[in-house]
């Protein structure tokens, strides 16, 4: 097997590593705005945070949020420069991979064949420079960048901690790598934390690089000191609160899959096949400790999975990877290229997302804060017109006949919802939420309700402040979790005619329901009803 790199071959590797960034990169900015086709709730969600801490507010301490501060604050710092969102976006991606540039080098360097070291090499910057979160349908969103940038941390991480140095060996350089990666964990996605953590520490521990373990938990001190110093102690406190919320309520269990369907469906049961028979070939005589190494990554791997949209696979090129670097034998390239066709259509279409970015047609696009006081600011973040303008709703159909009146039995409809003396209709909006978003901000401030005043919204989304003259709610969550967050600070309640997530929506309308308090209607129109709190 190739050795690994001399220094001439190390250098050519940085500079391709650095043409990857500009490359990728440079298509994304080289359009000149930020177009996205998809994912118009997850949009508003990324936008309405990064816009609150730009304007001086932190999560966990002003708005409830799940992530931490590193997924957006790479976004924000090119706010406060002056950046509009669309291009403070792409600019912190293209920072993100320049960050990961070195790290990647060094692995490269340390541990991998030249032809792995430029493979890993891309599938780490396509990951941190993509506009699509993976997947195999061809669209653009920068829905769930996190998950992609953390995916890149984990991959280099791993393979730093399963992996022997070939030739250069710096544990300080290692352990730095391991921290500067969990530092993204701990305070961006904890998910890949919570996951990976066993299987990294323990596969360093094995491998007797306490001085690595050492030096990374030394890191991630010194990111969250420096967090502490910017945002204050109480963060921790809230960080902490809101990640229980989280896991303690049923609004979202999960993100797509069953953990059944994740492991025993047919899109996925040959990939935890080819898992599987990977860690069988690795304990079996090519190398036992890595195989073992596998086998308490892989539930990690799995879980990851899981808790992310779409239940993208991508560990299956980090297992291809792992394996091809002790061995080069038939069962495991067979088992390397089963890994990789079975991720090759993610991957590819992360990889030509910023080509198909760069030649969008923008006259199917339409300003997102077009008329808004964020139109000067930040307009430079582009959607698609026909599903912004496109107002779509879905009922179910009641029979009310005695002939068919059966149909409504068999089809097992929920109750309709009850508050303040009236049933409110069953409907739930399948498209157009920037639309309609749009367009109640404008009504409230045409009928002189929203100067400075606060809403909260009967839905998974709130973000109406962002289009108008309403205030963001102080201890409102971008994405809706439980437990009424910020509604004791809002002026208004507000209910969408037809919600975008029913069952937050029946959660809310319980819930204030239970307080009991007496509401005072002040508007109802097509899209929604407005109530003041006492």
């Amino acid at each position: 097997m190739d050795e690994g790199m001399d220094k001439s071959a190390a250098r050519l590797f940085l500079v391709y590593l650095l043409g990857l960034v500009g490359l990728l990169g440079g298509l994304a900015l080289a359009k000149g705005g930020l177009y996205v086709e998809r994912h118009e709730g997850d949009t508003l969600h990324l936008i309405e945070i990064v816009l609150r801490m730009s304007e001086g507010q932190w999560p966990h301490l002003d708005f409830v949020t799940p992530l931490g501060m590193l997924c957006f604050l790479p976004i924000v710092a090119f706010m406060w420069l002056g950046l509009g969102v669309g291009a403070a976006i792409v600019m912190a991606q293209i920072s993100v991979a320049l960050l990961l540039v070195p790290m990647v080098w060094w692995l490269g360097r340390s541990r991998l064949s030249r032809g792995l070291a430029y493979g890993v090499g891309a599938l780490v910057l396509v990951m941190a420079l993509a506009m699509i979160h993976g997947e195999a349908a061809i669209s653009l969103s920068l829905s769930m960048h996190y998950n992609r940038w953390a995916w890149s941390f984990a991959f280099v991480a791993i393979l730093i901690a399963v992996l022997d140095p070939k030739h250069s060996s710096n544990e300080w350089i290692d352990g730095l790598i391991v921290g500067v990666a969990f530092s993204f964990f701990v305070m961006g996605k904890i998910t890949y934390g919570v996951a990976f953590a066993p299987g990294v520490a323990v596969a360093l521990a094995m491998r007797g690089q306490w001085r690595v373990i050492a030096t990374a938990l030394v890191v991630v001190a010194l990111f969250a000191g420096v967090l502490t110093a910017l945002a204050g102690p109480a963060m921790w406190m809230g960080y902490l609160g809101d990640l229980l919320l989280v896991s303690s309520t049923e609004i979202r269990p999960r993100a797509g899959f069953s953990m059944g369907a994740l492991l025993a469906a047919p899109q996925f049961l040959l990939g935890n096949i080819v898992l599987i028979l990977a860690a069988v070939v690795l304990r079996r005589g090519v190398d036992p400790r890595l195989g073992m190494f596998l086998i308490l990554l892989a539930p990690g791997m799995i879980y990851v999975t899981y808790q992310n949209y779409g239940n993208d696979p991508k560990w299956l090129a980090l297992v291809a990877v792992m394996i091809l670097a002790v061995s080069r034998g038939p069962q495991v390239v067979a088992l390397a290229v089963a890994a990789g066709a079975l991720v090759f259509a993610s991957f590819f279409n992360m990889a030509t997302s910023p080509l198909r970015h760069f030649l969008t047609n923008e006259q199917g696009f339409t300003a997102l804060f077009q008329g808004t006081p964020y139109a000067e600011t930040h307009g430079d973040f582009y959607t698609r017109a026909d599903r912004v303008n496109r107002i779509m709703t879905r009922k179910p159909m009641i029979f009310e006949s005695d002939e068919l009146s059966y149909l409504n039995a068999l089809a097992d409809h929920k109750p309709e919802v009850e508050f303040l003396g009236e049933a409110l209709p069953t409907c739930l909006q399948e498209l157009g939420l920037i639309g309609a978003s749009l367009a109640i901000a404008k009504d409230l401030d045409e009928s002189g309700l929203s100067e400075g005043k606060t809403v909260f919204v009967a839905d998974t989304f709130g973000s109406l402040w962002m289009f108008g003259g309403l205030q963001p709610t102080h201890g409102a969550a971008p994405w809706y979790y439980g437990n009424l967050s910020g509604y004791d600070a809002a002026d208004y309640f507000l209910v969408p005619s037809c919600p975008t997530t029913p069952y937050a929506y029946r959660a809310i309308m319980k819930d204030v329901k239970d307080r009991g308090e007496t509401l005072t209607e002040l508007r109802r129109t097509e899209l929604y009803t407005l109530y003041a709190r006492p």
